[in-house]
C-alpha cells in the first residue's frame, strides 16, 4: 500500500513566456561556457576530467539561477511551491527501490531499440562520465553530479516547473507524457528518446502521486548512480564502454 499523498499545490502561476524564457537560458547554459572557452582557449582539452567536472558545476549553477530568476523570483514563489517539501518516509524507501528498478528496464528499452535498429545504440553522455577511464576521484565525482546535482536540476525544472505548469491546464493523464516527451528530448539524444521518456514518465507519476519532488529527485539519483556505478565497475574490469 502506498503511502499517503501530500495536499496539492495551488496552481501554477508560471506562464508559457516564462517557459519559453527558461528554455532558452538553459541552451545557454549548456552552450555558453563550452563556447566560451572554446573561443578564449582554444587549446583546452574538453574531455580532461578537471574541465568536464568544471563544465558540468558551471552549466547546472547556471540553469539553477535562471530557474530562480526566470520562475521562483518573479512570481514569489519558495522552494516547497513548487514541489521541494518534505514528504513521508515511505515515500523515500519506495523511491530508493524503484531507481534501482528502472536500470534493469531503462536498459531493456535501450536494448530493444538496438534490436529494431539494427545497430548499437551508443549513449555520448557515457564518454562524459568517465572521460579519462577509472579513477577512484573521477567515480565520487561524478556520483556527486550526476547522482545528486544533475538529478536536483531536472526535478526542479521538468517535474517542478513544467509538470507544474501542464497540470494547472489538463489532467495528469495527459500532463505526464508531455513532460516526458519533452524530457526526453531535451537531452539532444535521439536514440535515447523512448528509454529516457519512460524514465521521465515515471519521475512524473512519482511526483504527482507523492506530492512531492524529493522522492523523484531520489528515483532519479538512484537510477544514475547506479548506471554510474555500473559504468566504473565495467572500466575497472577492463571491459570498456
Amino acid at each position: 500500500m502506498l503511502p499517503p499523498r501530500l495536499p496539492a499545490l495551488p496552481p501554477s502561476p508560471v506562464r508559457l513566456g516564462d517557459l519559453i524564457l527558461l528554455a532558452l537560458l538553459v541552451v545557454v547554459s549548456v552552450f555558453a561556457i563550452p563556447l566560451t572557452l572554446t573561443v578564449l582557449r582554444p587549446e583546452t582539452n574538453l574531455t580532461a576530467l578537471p574541465v568536464t567536472v568544471g563544465l558540468l558545476v558551471g552549466q547546472s549553477v547556471l540553469m539553477l539561477f535562471f530557474t530562480w530568476l526566470v520562475v521562483l523570483r518573479r512570481h514569489g514563489l519558495g522552494l516547497a511551491d513548487i514541489g521541494l517539501r518534505p514528504t513521508y518516509n515511505g515515500w523515500y524507501r519506495i523511491a530508493v527501490g524503484l531507481g534501482l528498478l528502472c536500470m534493469p528496464l531503462i536498459s531493456g528499452i535501450n536494448l530493444g531499440v538496438q534490436e529494431l535498429m539494427g545497430e548499437v545504440v551508443e549513449n555520448p553522455q557515457m564518454q562524459a562520465l568517465a572521460p579519462e577511464g577509472f579513477s577512484w576521484t573521477s567515480l565520487l565525482l561524478m556520483l556527486a553530479l550526476v547522482g545528486v546535482l544533475v538529478p536536483f536540476i531536472e526535478e526542479v525544472i521538468f517535474r517542478g516547473v513544467l509538470l507544474g505548469w501542464l497540470l494547472k491546464r489538463m489532467r495528469f493523464a495527459y500532463a505526464a507524457p508531455i513532460s516526458a516527451v519533452i524530457f526526453s528530448v531535451a537531452h539532444g539524444l535521439p536514440q535515447l528518446i523512448p528509454a529516457l521518456a519512460v524514465m521521465g514518465l515515471i519521475l512524473a507519476t512519482v511526483a504527482w502521486r507523492s506530492g512531492s519532488l524529493w522522492p523523484s529527485v531520489v528515483v532519479h539519483g538512484v537510477f544514475n548512480s547506479a548506471m554510474t556505478i555500473s559504468l566504473y565497475a565495467g572500466l575497472a574490469l577492463g571491459e570498456g564502454f
